[in-house]
């Protein structure tokens, strides 16, 4: 979480590919109220982005 103009002026400054969410409500909304929405748009960058962990096909165990 950000304050709102700070991540507007950082997402126009970005290049594509870019994607922004925006949940509203106030400061702790994204953790109670809006949490499926905040939840749901973190799972789908790390799947995207550092592979989503339920479809690998090894998974290597250390003792």
């Amino acid at each position: 979480m950000t304050a709102t103009d700070l991540a507007l002026a950082a997402y126009e400054r970005a290049q594509e590919p870019k994607r922004l969410a925006l949940i509203a409500g106030g400061h702790f909304d994204p953790y109670l109220d809006q949490f499926s929405l905040a939840e749901g748009a973190a799972t789908e960058w790390f799947c995207e982005h550092l592979g989503d962990p339920l479809r690998r096909s090894s998974v290597v165990h250390r003792s």
